[in-house]
């Protein structure tokens, strides 16, 4: 229970410093968790008209205000139905993976994920992956690299690294060819030389 605390207190951390001076768009997406009400939890889109449509408070217009702002206001409208509520408002967003791993794409984090749990998101990595020369690029640039199965979010952070939206994380090709790949080597290799003997046969 201690350690649910402790993630459910470094989510809404994360949300407040990655949203706090960021307005809310359409296409925004929150995690909601009301406890002791399953029914009342999920995720929810921010649709085109700034709204969010959420069990029981219905709507909520959040389109232009900070996280921050949107939380309180959503805290406010679910304690005229509720007593005392406990309610936990995460931000979820996304970020895309790419390189050697079976299923590259964009997937929506919350951000307390570490980087092997986004990359089981992906469908792992493939035999071609090299885990130790991953790459985290934010606006085109290369801002850390890292082992991805050394990479848990208390190590980045101890680093000063933080995922945040529109991150894109790379996963490298090894240097070294899979053994399928020197099976075809040692294959071609095998056949060129048969070709280089038969010619050389001919020939006298």
């Amino acid at each position: 229970m201690y350690k649910l605390y402790i993630q459910l207190i470094l989510l809404i951390f994360i949300g407040c410093l990655l949203y706090a001076g960021n307005p809310i768009r359409p296409g925004d997406r929150f995690k909601v968790e009301v406890f002791n009400h399953e029914e009342l939890s999920g995720d929810f889109v921010v649709n085109d008209d700034g709204y969010l449509y959420m069990p029981l408070i219905d709507t909520i217009y959040v389109k232009g205000l900070n996280f921050n702002i949107a939380r309180e206001n959503i805290l406010k409208k679910y304690s005229e139905y509720l007593k005392s509520p406990n309610i936990i408002i995460v931000p979820i967003f996304r970020i895309s993976i790419l390189g050697e791993v079976n299923t590259p794409g964009i997937y929506n984090i919350s951000g307390i994920e570490s980087v092997s749990e986004i990359v089981a998101m992906a469908g792992g990595l493939t035999d071609k992956a090299n885990p130790a020369s991953a790459k985290l690029l934010r606006r085109g640039k290369v801002i850390a690299k890292f082992n991805i199965y050394k990479a848990t979010t208390d190590e980045l952070a101890r680093k000063n690294v933080t995922i945040s939206p529109q991150d894109v994380i790379i996963i490298s090709r090894k240097f070294m060819p899979t053994l399928q790949e020197w099976s075809v080597i040692v294959s071609s290799a095998l056949s060129l030389a048969t070709l280089l003997t038969l010619i050389i046969s001919l020939n006298r």
